[in-house]
């Protein structure tokens, strides 16, 4: 398990610093990385090649994606499994559509036109030659139980994900987590060497977990049956930290998953008293879409900070 000794809690940003600059491409890590960040986090699929893509959706984006003459695609868009690398870079997303709700969302994203669906390869070239210091890369595997012909099989999808993270000597600097715990259990069963985290919802507006049936997401691992608690059934499937939004967190549930020995890492806080309340609350680590906020908020407090890095 993941030892939470240290006095500080750690910040990860979200599809790199998504408030700030396109999610999940070059632009988006460059900026987080020249903000300060513990570690990088971002979404993966598989592709038609078996090649590991940073990439949220299953489905090209619409809100995101322009096609090599400039236009926006239309829905509905292909799945990033039907599609190989020469396609997937073909596409631009290094900006957002005007007046989608993405773009109404993020309002201080500054578009980064030419950028291109990265590959975990392309990332982990970039990512080598970060000095001094090289953030963790937080990846989250994407997959819907109810969807599951969109993602390989799970041993297959956990295989080739871990293969990379192999080949890329990215070993022990990868965390990966999941709302589909089944991705999660057979990750510990191929590489017990690299920390998960369970991400879980219980009261957002699309929950993982399920009061009184069985979730399909928890692979098993249902709080009801685990004393009604999320951290409880974490510990259970040998989590070694909790990932659950930020407004299923009270005091007295973070306290009691540190003391089961779990880290506290809920997302995805971007507004200023979330932040000081989860800190407040004892947190091991925060994501956000605006690393730079959480950074001022560290430092009013006196909490240390990563390193900006010259990238």
């Amino acid at each position: 398990m993941l030892t939470h000794s240290h006095s500080r809690c750690v910040i990860h940003g979200h599809r790199g610093a998504r408030g700030l600059a396109p999610e999940n491409t070059l632009k988006g890590f460059t900026r987080a990385c020249q903000i300060g960040v513990d570690g990088l986090e971002l979404d993966v699929l598989i592709n038609a090649e078996e090649r590991v893509v940073i990439h949220h959706d299953h489905r090209l984006n619409p809100d995101l994606t322009r096609n090599n003459r400039g236009f926006w695609v239309d829905t509905p868009t292909p799945l990033i499994k039907d599609l190989d690398t020469v396609d997937l870079k073909s596409y631009d997303i290094g900006q957002v559509k005007p007046g989608s709700k993405t773009h109404q969302a993020f309002p201080r994203q500054y578009p980064s036109d030419g950028e291109s669906i990265l590959l975990l390869s392309d990332l982990a070239e970039w990512w080598k030659n970060l000095k001094p210091v090289r953030p963790i890369i937080n990846i989250e595997l994407k997959s819907d139980p109810e969807c599951p012909d969109h993602t390989p099989p799970v041993k297959d999808y956990v295989g080739i994900v871990i293969d990379e993270i192999k080949r890329f000597a990215l070993i022990e600097h990868a965390w990966i987590q999941a709302f589909d715990w089944s991705l999660l259990i057979e990750t510990k069963r191929q590489c017990k060497d690299i920390p998960t985290g369970f991400l879980s919802a219980e009261h957002d507006d699309d929950p993982t977990v399920w009061r009184e049936t069985p979730s399909p997401w928890l692979a098993g691992f249902d709080p009801f049956c685990h004393n009604g608690k999320v951290a409880d059934a974490v510990a259970a499937a040998g989590g070694d930290y909790w990932g659950p939004w930020y407004g299923d967190l009270c005091q007295e549930s973070v306290t009691h998953a540190r003391n089961l020995g779990l880290g506290v890492h809920p997302w995805t806080l971007n507004e200023s008293a979330d932040i000081k309340k989860t800190l407040e609350w004892g947190v091991t680590g925060i994501t956000t879409d605006y690393p730079d906020l959480a950074r001022e908020i560290f430092h009013a407090n006196q909490i240390a900070v990563p390193d900006a890095l010259d990238c």
